[in-house]
């Protein structure tokens, strides 16, 4: 169907409340019983959006894919990222001129943390390409079958491959 406008400004808090908050949320709330589990997984989707490469600022790219960030970091940038776009000053201080893609790059930045703090469990992000969706009215090129796969491998590895924090496209390792 069709979606109403929504202007920048507007969609910031929206998008990412739900697709970062919204994980985070969910997956803090699962973790105490991942942690119980003999074969515990964590796969987020994520997006070629979500590319580090989409922060304009070199010291942006930097702080993301930090080894040292944590989650309250990362949710404060968040909140930053989120504050400067209604300000309308997000461009001037290193951010991206997308939502989504922001978001996305908090979600792979997320699971890169989850993966450190809980090396138990396999917390990996996926990229599952351009899929003919309801979202974007069948018009991306690839199955949505075919972008399942990757997330159902991962889902169903065996526990002896224990690969944990990385980003995957198409059952490959990908530079994020």
């Amino acid at each position: 169907g069709t979606v109403p406008y929504t202007p920048f400004q507007e969609q910031a808090d929206l998008t990412v409340r739900t697709n970062f908050f919204g994980t985070l949320s969910v997956t803090r709330a699962l973790l105490p019983l991942l942690r119980q589990s003999s074969s515990p997984r964590i796969i987020n989707i994520a997006s070629s959006a979500g590319r580090l490469a989409i922060l304009p600022s070199r010291e942006r790219r930097q702080d993301f894919a930090s080894n040292e960030l944590q989650m309250p970091q990362l949710e404060e940038y968040m909140h930053q990222f989120v504050r400067d776009v209604q300000e309308g000053t997000h461009s001037a201080k290193g951010w991206p001129n997308t939502c989504y893609g922001a978001s996305k790059v908090a979600i792979i930045a997320m699971t890169k943390i989850l993966a450190r703090e809980e090396p138990r469990i396999m917390a990996n992000s996926v990229d599952p390409g351009y899929c003919a969706t309801d979202q974007n009215d069948n018009q991306g090129y690839i199955p949505s079958e075919r972008g399942a796969t990757t997330p159902f491998l991962l889902a169903t590895s065996p526990d002896n491959k224990h690969v944990t924090g990385v980003h995957w496209f198409q059952e490959q390792e990908i530079e994020w």
